[in-house]
């Protein structure tokens, strides 16, 4: 489940660029139907929230703040007028913990 959250990280990089380079998405085709795998892969996460937050560097907000961080990107990547700088930032973030969750914990599955 962490790897399928990357894959997904890293789906949204390529969705971003492509609406960076003029492509224009669909509300009810392309971005619904990706928020909502999003999330479903977000509450199986949320499930584990009792093992990730015993981690080192990990607590219940911040664990809070990556689930919220991660719901904004996955609709945000969709739009051109989202800011670039925000975007990459957030991203990184998220990268971050997902990366270090996984190489603590494992794919959680």
């Amino acid at each position: 489940m962490i790897q399928d959250l990357i894959n997904e990280l890293n789906k949204m990089q390529q969705i971003f660029k492509n609406a960076k380079d003029d492509h224009e998405y669909d509300f009810y085709k392309d971005v619904v139907p990706f928020v909502e795998a999003v999330d479903e892969l977000l509450d199986k996460l949320a499930l584990e929230q009792h093992r990730v937050i015993q981690l080192q560097y990990m607590n219940e907000q911040k664990f809070q703040l990556l689930i919220d961080n991660y719901k904004e990107l996955s609709v945000e990547c969709h739009y051109k007028r989202t800011s670039k700088k925000l975007f990459l930032e957030k991203h990184k973030a998220v990268q971050h913990d997902m990366s270090y969750i996984y190489t603590h914990l494992g794919d959680l599955s």
